[in-house]
């Protein structure tokens, strides 16, 4: 699993493995097919799920999440909208 640290990051990321993000992120996050991210850090940003990917959200996203086909894992907050597309 690959750790990626931020504090106060500001990109839009592509996740393509297995991934564990920690800190604050301010962008846009995007998770491809067959990957999984542990999401432990506050993502100011929105999060695109595509297809058979899986994310933990364990902190707060304060934008939208837009799921294409993925698993959900929900233990922290969505400020924003939960939008199945």
């Amino acid at each position: 699993m690959k750790l990626i640290s931020t504090n106060g990051l500001e990109e839009d990321l592509v996740v393509e493995c297995d991934t564990l993000l920690t800190g604050t992120f301010n962008g846009n996050l995007t998770v491809l097919p067959g990957a999984k991210l542990c999401l432990d850090a506050k993502l100011n940003g929105d999060l695109y799920l595509r297809k058979n990917s899986i994310v933990s959200i364990q902190n707060t996203i304060v934008g939208n999440v837009y799921n294409e086909g993925g698993k959900i894992e929900m233990i922290g907050l969505i400020e924003g909208k939960l939008i199945e597309v």
